[in-house]
């Protein structure tokens, strides 16, 4: 059985004093990070060019076990209509062989949608994964609510997916809307986080699933109860899922991951825990 759970970031200065020492240098942190999770989603390069030599750089940090998913630029996902045809295909060639050079540590390659990205748009999302030539999976996220209908348009998309190999992303924000905002992180997470319905379907062996956690970590119990039973289910059937955990702040996020952790250890007899935090309560790292 084979799950990796990771966070969106590999350092946060909450984190200092409980995942990596204090007197490390802060690009040093990512070897720190990996001790402790084998996954990390990679936003820069959503929003900006990345060197190659700071890729390699990234990769020389970790371990063969570690997978890097790393988000596609922005003008693929977002900006691909101010392109031509010929142009997009040109940049989603281009990004991958940026990330070739470590393929071996590639996890899911994240291919994120905007919400004006419709059932009408399911063309540009098939020839985009049809000319993804990477051995490293492609998971793919949608937010236009038409592609949630439970109808033709998400029947459409989820045979699309299951078509060509991809993996879905499934974003669970349930939390962090389940109160209204009555804190700074999660106005933030609200105005921020999309609110989508979720449906855990795995279109491909590698699924994974974005959970959005509440500040108020007891609260998050009911729902990470539900992904146990989604997660064990995935696993006994041969599945290998990622599971990246947020928190409003992301400040908790390593222990929501914990807690995930040992609940699937008390469900699957066969399971192998895979997170082992140090003794240190997350708060500390603020004082």
């Amino acid at each position: 059985m084979v799950i990796r759970y990771g966070m969106a970031q590999w350092q946060h200065p909450a984190w200092v004093d409980w995942l990596y020492p204090r007197s490390e240098a802060t690009g040093a942190r990512l070897g720190h990070y990996a001790k402790f999770f084998k996954a990390v989603e990679v936003g820069s390069t959503f929003y900006t060019d990345v060197a190659p030599e700071q890729i390699e750089r990234w990769a020389a940090m970790v371990g063969e076990d570690f997978r890097f998913s790393f988000k596609v630029p922005r003008h693929i996902s977002h900006q691909f209509e101010e392109l031509d045809e010929t142009s997009c295909m040109s940049a989603w060639q281009a990004f991958q062989d940026l990330l070739r050079p470590i393929e071996p540590l590639l996890g899911a390659t994240m291919l994120q949608f905007p919400a004006t990205v419709t059932a009408q748009h399911l063309p540009v999302i098939q020839a985009l994964c049809d000319a993804w030539t990477l051995k490293a999976p492609l998971s793919v996220e949608v937010r236009s609510l038409d592609l949630f209908d439970k109808g033709n348009n998400e029947k459409a998309f989820l045979s699309l997916l299951a078509n060509s190999g991809a993996d879905k992303v499934v974003m669970d924000s349930r939390p962090v809307f389940s109160t209204p905002a009555y804190c700074d992180s999660l106005v933030d997470a609200q105005r921020k986080k999309p609110r989508v319905p979720c449906h855990p379907v795995a279109t491909g062996a590698h699924p994974v699933v974005r959970f959005i956690g509440h500040p108020d970590l007891d609260r998050n119990h009911v729902w990470l109860d539900q992904w146990v039973s989604k997660l064990a289910q995935w696993l006994e059937s041969g599945l290998t899922p990622t599971v990246f955990i947020h928190s409003s702040d992301n400040i908790a996020a390593p222990t929501l991951a914990s807690w995930l952790d040992q609940k699937l250890l008390a469900r699957l007899p066969n399971y192998q825990p895979q997170i082992a935090l140090p003794t240190h309560h997350e708060q500390m790292g603020l004082i």
